[in-house]
């Protein structure tokens, strides 16, 4: 019965609305199993019980009106126990209840599964027939498999669905892309053209369309350039880095290159495009790493924005009446820039993450983001929306009520705002006289804030994969060079420290694939530079070049597992400044040997802390993966991501562990997770003795305020009372105090 059961499936996912899916499912579900009768109920959150909303089988008109209570008849019974029933005669088990307007006096025989969703039971599945008998067991095991495949399509499409009442005020849950909250009307946008529907076309005049492409790179250049200028005069300034993001691929020769080839065997203009930016999209898309899967977004939006200028004739900027919360599939960085700031409240996206260009952009924008919501846009024109930044919940046509809430929430914001700015050039420093250093989690300019920002004490991580994967080959020594030097002369006086190459199989360079079934485990960061000494050796020789008369290079090494590594990696680093050291005896300017470090994200380092304290100069926490690896849970997967708990008693564990091995051995420790951007994780960090920390730009100013209010005598007391508390939410509730009594109790939004 497996081709029954994923066509039903399919079916029921194809569907418009709650009501056809429903139907469908019940119809579908009746001809598989050869029953009399297939009824769903469904359990809503403003309704106490399970009312009937689909059935083949009982009288029509009762759907949408027969209700069973909670706690009551036998679909209640499956409902409390959540296990599957299977009655040979229903109406004379204690638990039946009978439901006249349904006219089910005739079935007899009885068998129901709870449909459950993330815990949470949303129905209950029931087959009938009219003679008594029970159920095989192949029957039984059809009904629970195809409840659970269910459960899921149901969930979305009850989400989908209810929002084709204009009655309907509830909230969906996504992604919380940028802090804030906002409240407005939903203005959707759709693109002209879209990548995917464009067909691909030949074409026998290849001058004419390398004109034509020449053409399009102009005109999209200069919106580019315009787009980075208004930014650059806005308080916005930092963000125009993105934009140098599609200004670099704009001008990369050997994107460019790709496609002239592409007209060169005959493709028009628009579908060399299409076709070198789809095999890009591809290839970043696939990836496992969150960050570096979004610039797939870039690809395709920059592809799109050529073929609209090859297709279309300008309209002009986009005119908007009034402020605005936009709606969109997937939101990029230039649709943001071409809406007026005062015009735009916030974003929604159907599609991306924390760390999209949309989503980078609206940080440092200060505008609320929520991304990652699973429904029908259209649905949601013109319709009143609370973007709740913090919480990645939005909500529809909410009450009166919650509103007045939010407004309360919004002008709180404002006060907020204006208290941090108030400590931008102060040092951070605790009540009690104790420095913490605030530091950059950066990647090339993709992540922006670099070069813009002096609120922070340099940069703790940067990421150097990105030169790497916009490229054919694997660029050059003199390219590398150039690209650290930025970063470097930017934090001049100020520590910067750059992560050695950390790609693998989720992470494949186009030109260097690698297939994996687990690529989380395998052949990735050090693992693969050590196995390939030629590609580890010329970046850290770029990075030394890059240096050179700064010195304020320090190097990382990703994914460390066992002391070997750091010994081949400090060998070559080794061999590495030597070597140009020579090479550069006579510039001016000498290069100073860096600092080098480790990452602490496997597991195993924290057995090996006292043999590492030797080898290394400094040690670094990725609190997201260490966290991932520890609880082995994604958190980018929806089934899981509510047990990724950065405050989980292992982690913490883990953590102290860390600190306290630091401490013993004289070895500077920093966070570079996002535990170190969180109130409530950085008070508890500190408690711990934690005294560097990095992250992401639109944090810095928040920690620094939080920083500045906090004394760490009175953290090492809340750190001793929660722990001597058994539950988790004890570091939640007893670090939340801490910061309600500073009045800093708006930046725990979670239990709004």
């Amino acid at each position: 019965m497996l081709r029954e059961l994923r066509e039903i499936v399919q079916r029921v996912t194809a569907s418009s609305d709650l009501n056809e899916a429903m139907a469908e499912l019940a119809q579908q579900t009746r001809q598989a199993m050869l029953v009399d009768c297939c009824s769903i109920y469904l359990r809503r959150d403003d309704e106490p019980g399970f009312l009937l909303a689909a059935t083949d089988g009982l009288a029509p008109e009762a759907v949408g009106r027969a209700r069973i209570p909670l706690g009551e008849g036998i679909v209640g019974l499956i409902g409390e126990k959540e296990e599957l029933i299977n009655l040979a005669d229903a109406q004379h088990h204690p638990s039946f209840k009978y439901l006249p307007e349904a006219h089910e006096d005739e079935f007899r025989s009885f068998l129901g599964a709870p449909i459950i969703h993330q815990r949470k039971t949303l129905g209950v599945l029931v087959v009938q027939q009219k003679q008594v008998r029970l159920f095989e067991e192949g029957e039984e095991s059809f009904l629970v498999t195809l409840a659970a495949q269910l459960a899921t399509v149901i969930a979305h499409a009850e989400a989908r669905g209810n929002l084709k009442s204009r009655n309907w005020h509830g909230m969906l849950r996504g992604l919380a892309g940028s802090p804030g909250v906002a409240i407005g009307k939903a203005w959707v946008w759709r693109p002209k053209v879209e990548l995917d529907r464009v067909r691909a076309r030949r074409a026998d005049d290849l001058p004419v369309q390398h004109r034509r492409l020449d053409k399009v790179l102009h005109q999209v250049e200069e919106e580019l350039d315009g787009m980075a200028l208004r930014f650059k005069e806005s308080q916005a300034g930092e963000s125009m880095a993105v934009f140098e993001v599609y200004q670099y691929i704009l001008k990369d020769p050997v994107f460019i290159g790709l496609i002239r080839e592409e007209i060169e065997h005959g493709w028009t203009a628009g579908s060399a495009v299409k076709r070198v930016c789809e095999k890009q999209i591809a290839q970043f898309a696939n990836m496992a790493d969150p960050y570096l899967r979004e610039r797939a977004a870039d690809i395709r939006d920059l592809g799109q924005r050529l073929l609209t200028r090859l297709i279309h004739e300008d309209d002009g900027p986009l005119a908007l009446s009034e402020p605005i919360i936009l709606v969109a599939d997937e939101i990029s960085a230039t649709l943001i820039a071409e809406i007026p700031r005062s015009k735009l409240m916030a974003i929604v996206s159907a599609k991306g993450s924390i760390n999209s260009h949309a989503a980078i952009l609206a940080r440092a924008m200060g505008i609320p983001a929520v991304m990652g919501i699973d429904h029908s846009f259209e649905l949601l024109e013109e319709r009143q929306l609370v973007v709740d930044g913090y919480t990645g919940e939005l909500l529809v046509e909410p009450a009166p009520s919650v509103l007045k809430e939010y407004r309360r929430v919004i002008v709180e914001e404002a006060q907020m705002d204006e208290l941090f700015a108030t400590v931008r050039q102060e040092a951070s420093r605790t009540l009690d006289d104790v420095p913490v250093s605030l530091l950059l989690n950066a990647g090339l300019s993709a992540d922006a804030d670099i070069a813009m920002n002096d609120a922070a004490d340099g940069v703790g991580l940067f990421r150097t994969e990105i030169p790497f994967m916009m490229r054919d080959r694997f660029p050059s020594e003199q390219e590398q060079v150039h690209s650290y030097r930025r970063v470097l002369t930017s934090y001049v006086g100020k520590p910067v420290c750059m992560r050695t190459l950390d790609v693998g199989g989720d992470k494949q360079l186009p030109y260097f694939p690698i297939v994996e079934e687990n690529p989380f485990l395998g052949w990735r960061g050090i693992r693969l530079t050590l196995d390939h000494p030629e590609i580890f050796l010329v970046q850290l020789k770029a990075m030394l070049r890059a240096s050179i008369g700064l010195d304020n290079l320090s190097i990382m090494l990703p994914m460390v597992g066992s002391l070997d590594e750091v010994r081949v990696a400090r060998r070559l680093l080794d061999r590495a400044w030597r070597e140009v050291s020579a090479e550069t005896a006579d510039e001016q300017g000498i290069i100073r040997y860096p600092s080098l470090g480790v990452m602490i994200e496997v597991p195993s380092l924290l057995y090996q802390l006292a043999e590492l304290a030797p080898l290394v100069d400094f040690w670094s926490v990725g609190t997201n993966d260490l966290t991932q690896y520890l609880l082995a849970v994604d958190r980018n997967n929806g089934r899981v991501a509510d047990i990724y708990d950065s405050l989980h008693p292992a982690v913490l564990r883990a953590l102290q562990q860390i600190i306290d091995a630091a401490r013993q051995h004289a070895r500077p420790v920093s966070i570079c997770g996002e535990l170190a951007g969180d109130p409530i994780g950085v008070l508890v960090l500190m408690a711990m003795g934690y005294r560097r920390f990095s992250m992401n730009n639109s944090n810095i100013m928040r920690i620094k305020y939080i920083v500045r209010q906090s004394r760490t005598d009175e953290l090492k007391k809340l750190l001793q009372e929660a722990l001597s508390h058994q539950h988790v939410g004890a570091f939640k509730g007893i670090f939340g105090r801490y910061l309600e009594e500073r009045g800093l109790g708006g930046l725990l939004r979670a239990g709004l």
